[in-house]
């Protein structure tokens, strides 16, 4: 042992031995057996120092050369929520779901206005007992907010509200196969993007209209029907880019479709009917209505005169081309199915191609809106391009 400081070192040796050492630490060194002999005299606490560190070395080398093990937690496969077998409210539901679950209501009334803040799918069982009732007894309520991305709703009847559905900054969203029916508004979206709004009923909306959109862009609103509301659908506060196609609206108050500072959408394929005006347009630019149907409306189109249309194929503000329109007097003597002389609708407005019978409606398949509107663009300019070469063709023959 070592004596204290002033005193030799005593006579006896220190010996370390580390026999098999390699049997612990994994072949590290090629080490079976080492004996660290110290001598007598000077220089013994520092070859005892040296063995020490070669331990410490080896003892190092073992712990570096453990592999590092990553523990990723498994992700949870996506549940199916019953209500009320699971949960007996859709919002306790919705508390304990998670992204990607979807919550199946069975029929039955719920007092509930329901905040959707998960990206996942409400799904009613019925779209006739599955209800959801806004409770206006409390004030006016909403039965379903959405506020998050990636949501579905569908199958549900919603009733007694400010609006039927809410959505605010919710993009990539599919609304399907709803009714909506004695509100102030049926579906309110503003802020979102990329949405379906595909082949949902309101009736009874006594508020602005049955479909808003407010600052919403690339959305596509197909197949709905709209019967006995205030207005129809509406796109305005800079909405731009949305397509409206294969809707039926019927018997609307005020407007059927209006576009009021909403640039760049398209109109196509829907019927607007029996409503005080058929489609209302209000400081609103770059918007193609085309192949639509305009029956028996008390004002079949208004446009604000300042910014008045510049019709069908020269160069315009908006494009309006190849409607039908209930009150057309004109004829067809080539029997083309286009009028011979344009649909006037006031005095700086016209359709150049006028259709000489209505066209069938139909919703647009729920694609995404990114991949509809280039389709409809190419579809546009397609109906342009033949309408362009059809007009030179009758000049062409008026000219002999």
């Amino acid at each position: 042992m070592l004596k204290e400081r002033g005193e030799p070192l005593s006579t006896n040796s220190l010996i370390v031995n580390t026999d098999n050492i390699s049997k612990y630490f994994g072949k590290i060194l090629a080490l079976n057996e080492l004996n660290l002999h110290v001598p007598k005299g000077t220089g013994a606490l520092m070859r005892n120092k040296i063995a020490v560190i070669i331990l410490l070395t080896i003892l190092c080398s073992f712990i570096v050369s453990i592999p590092l093990i990553d523990v990723v937690e498994a992700e949870a496969e996506p549940r199916t929520i019953v209500v009320p077998d699971d949960y007996q409210t859709i919002s306790w539901a919705i508390d304990n779901a998670s992204d990607g679950d979807t919550i199946h209501v069975m029929g039955g009334t719920y007092h509930e206005n329901v905040r959707i803040n998960k990206s996942i799918s409400l799904v009613g069982e019925n779209v006739d007992t599955t209800i959801i009732d806004g409770n206006p007894s409390t004030g006016y309520r909403v039965p379903i907010t959405i506020n998050c991305n990636n949501v579905s709703v569908s199958g549900f009847k919603l009733l007694y509200g400010y609006a039927g559905i809410q959505m605010f900054s919710a993009n990539n969203c599919s609304i399907s196969g709803n009714r909506i029916a004695s509100a102030q508004h049926g579906i309110n979206m503003a802020d979102s993007s990329y949405c379906t709004i595909t082949e949902n009923y309101f009736d009874q909306i006594d508020g602005s209209a049955a479909i808003q959109l407010s600052v919403s862009t690339n959305n596509l609103v197909t197949g709905n029907y709209v019967e006995s509301c205030t207005g129809g659908i509406k796109s305005w506060q800079n909405s731009s880019s949305n397509t409206l196609s294969g809707n039926t609206i019927f018997n609307c108050d005020d407007y059927a479709i209006m576009f009021d500072y909403s640039d760049n959408n398209i109109v196509t394929g829907n019927e607007v009917s029996y409503s005080k005006y058929g489609t209302s347009i209000y400081v609103a630019n770059n918007n193609t209505i085309t192949n639509n149907n305009y029956i028996n409306n008390t004002v079949q189109f208004s446009a604000n005169e300042s910014y008045a249309l510049t019709l069908g194929i020269e160069p315009s503000v908006n494009t309006i081309n190849e409607n039908y329109w209930s009150d057309y007097n004109g004829t067809d003597t080539n029997d083309d199915g286009i009028g011979d002389t344009p649909y006037i609708i006031d005095e700086n407005n016209q359709d150049n191609n006028p259709l000489m019978a209505p066209l069938e409606v139909k919703a647009i398949p729920e694609f995404p809106p990114w991949t509809i509107l280039p389709l409809l663009l190419v579809a546009t300019l397609a109906a342009t391009l033949y309408a362009k070469k059809l007009t030179k063709n009758r000049t062409l023959q008026h000219s002999y």
